[in-house]
């Protein structure tokens, strides 16, 4: 089945949709992966393009969706198409083209008629009087695009531009329009945008989306970034950037650029704060930090070991000028999905391979590949990772693509991350991969062996989070002595993460109104958030919570039967499996003991 590509863009008021039929068009020439790597398109030569042959192997898009607004709503960003009316006339090609004394009729028509006139109505207009240049006005028309209402420049897009052949309306091009009454409103505007994406997802859900996110307004822009940062877009999406370079004088129509943008960008901008804190009384902390700063110019892999959420990605992002290549070995479903991520494909490569795919090696090139979760790969390509790592005599990387040559990388920094121990690692991965990755190895400290620094780190949370605003740290939290010896006591397995849950749970109890407050038998944000941490927090260790200095021995032998029993009927599909599992190794379980066990806390008395 052809893996569909999607691409996604709001209407832009001072540009118009001939802006979206050139950035098109150098998706047609450069492709999908090579447009990303010029310095300036010339849109002159774009709005010819689509008038080729159209089997001449360009890539296109499967869909594209173009989001809109009422007319009002753009009219309340911008009133350039009013007050710039006569722009056309001052266009230097124009000035000298045939259509000249069109355009100077048509101008003085709009002033006349108070800018009521539609483009419909022009073209009329001109076919009626203008017999000779009509055909060769119309070519003109996208020069005038944004001073035309939405409506207009859709009907353009799909019945006068040369785009239309590649992208007919309803099929390929795709308008959705949004009742949004103020583009500055970014609420309103994610109410709209989050059902549109659901239903795409749901419509397209192995697509590659690309969206444009510098069009429509700087909340539009805002919307796609959190969207993006809190996953709700879909998996494979990449965020551009689309503008003018402005830095040729020359034209009304400048050279375009086209970029990728990091789709998280708030942990982009967060990378380049130190993960610890310079003033960190941890001395093992300020080891991790200052081992990472030396051997990212060794030149060799680095391997990054530690437990779940204690910040080993954001170590790896924590790099000046370096862009980091993130991918999960958790989401490699098998060994040629794995090989065509890590090392790319070429076109007709295995069945499915309809493109030529650049791998994830060869993109970080210059730049970091972060690779996380190394212990889900499996052998084969943990074999052909090993042979890959090994740099020649100029410390250049070798890499074979299914279906391609072998391809040199000249610079690289590759970091590979896991949760598992050694010990685990030395279970799960090839002996001679194994050494290969443990060349340098450093091992992020628990919070738990960092207590002293729990408190600041803590309240970084607190502030990244944004309760600071409503609940001053100062105020709520530096003055809870209770709460503060409390999280500086926990084992924290989950880390940062753990904290973050505690301080929504703080948070949570503070922002509760009296009667919810008056309902709770907790009478602090303290007791609520140590009461709800502890219910719901994941712990390492499995009975470390069954077992409490409150409890005789009985109880916490009953505790643990209980949830021995759930555990059992849950991971092998009833009482009676799990029994005859236990005894086939020896035991003498029975479904029964099960049943009673998994119930004990039933029969407590209360």
């Amino acid at each position: 089945m052809k893996e569909e590509n999607i691409f996604i863009t709001w209407h832009y008021t001072t540009h118009g949709i001939a802006y979206l039929k050139h950035i098109l068009s150098a998706f047609y020439k450069y492709g999908i992966h090579d447009i990303y790597n010029q310095s300036g398109i010339c849109q002159e030569e774009m709005n010819l393009l689509f008038n080729e042959d159209i089997d001449n192997g360009g890539f296109v898009f499967d869909k594209v969706y173009y989001l809109t607004a009422p007319q009002v709503t753009f009219d309340k960003l911008s009133r350039r198409r009013f007050d710039y009316i006569s722009n056309i006339l001052e266009d230097e090609f124009i000035k000298s083209d045939k259509s000249f004394k069109v355009w100077q009729k048509l101008i003085n028509k709009r002033r006349i008629l108070n800018h009521t006139w539609k483009m419909k109505e022009e073209d009329s207009f001109v076919r009626n009087h203008y017999k000779d240049v009509y055909r060769h006005w119309k070519k003109t028309l996208w020069r005038d695009m944004p001073h035309y209402d939405v409506e207009d420049q859709i009907w353009w897009f799909g019945n006068y531009s040369n785009a239309k052949q590649f992208y007919p309306a309803g099929e390929r091009f795709i308008a959705e329009s949004f009742g949004i009454k103020n583009l500055r409103d970014a609420s309103s505007i994610s109410k709209k945008i989050q059902p549109f994406i659901s239903k795409i997802k749901a419509k397209h859900p192995n697509a590659n989306f690309i969206i444009n996110s510098s069009l429509g307004s700087n909340e539009t822009q805002v919307v796609w970034q959190v969207l993006s940062e809190t996953g709700h877009l879909p998996q494979k999406t990449t965020l551009i950037q689309t503008y003018d370079n402005k830095e040729v004088a020359k034209g009304r129509f400048k050279p375009l650029i086209i970029k990728k943008i990091p789709n998280k960008i708030l942990t982009e901008i967060t990378k380049h704060f130190p993960l610890y804190d310079t003033k960190t009384k941890s001395e093992n902390r300020q080891v991790t930090e200052q081992k990472m700063e030396s051997y990212l110019n060794s030149g060799f892999t680095i391997l990054l070991l530690g437990e779940r959420g204690v910040g080993k990605t954001r170590l790896a992002e924590n790099k000046e000028g370096k862009e980091i290549i993130p991918f999960n070995c958790a989401s490699f479903t098998n060994n040629q999905i794995a090989e065509s991520i890590l090392f790319g494909h070429k076109k007709g490569a295995f069945t499915d391979a309809k493109d030529d795919h650049i791998g994830a090696l060869k993109q970080a090139e210059n730049n970091i590949l972060f690779l996380d979760e190394i212990h889900h790969l499996d052998k084969l390509t943990q074999a052909k990772l090993m042979r890959a790592l090994q740099t020649d005599e100029y410390n250049q990387y070798k890499i074979t693509p299914l279906g391609g040559k072998e391809e040199t990388i000249k610079e690289l920094t590759i970091i590979l991350a896991s949760n598992n121990s050694i010990k685990e690692l030395k279970q799960k991965l090839l002996p001679d991969f194994y050494d290969r990755i443990t060349q340098l190895v450093i091992e992020l400290p628990p919070l738990r062996n960092a207590k002293e620094d729990i408190p600041a780190e803590f309240e970084k949370i607190w502030t990244q989070m944004k309760f600071q605003e409503q609940f001053p740290f100062d105020k709520y939290i530096s003055k809870d002595k209770n709460f503060l010896n409390w999280i500086r006591s926990q084992e924290l397995y989950g880390n940062y993460r753990d904290l973050q849950k505690i301080a929504i749970y703080y948070k949570s109890f503070l922002s509760f109104n009296k009667e919810l407050k008056n309902l709770l038998s907790e009478r602090n944000a303290f007791d609520f958030a140590r009461k709800e941490f502890e219910r719901y927090s994941w712990n390492n260790n499995d009975t470390q919570d069954e077992f409490s200095k409150s409890k005789t021995a009985e109880e916490m032998i009953d505790d643990f039967k209980s949830r021995l029993a759930e555990w059992a009927i849950s991971s092998f599909g009833g009482a009676p499996k799990a029994a005859t599992h236990f005894n086939q190794l020896g035991g003498k379980t029975r479904k029964e003991t099960l049943y009673n066990w998994r119930h004990t806390e039933n029969k407590k008395p209360r």
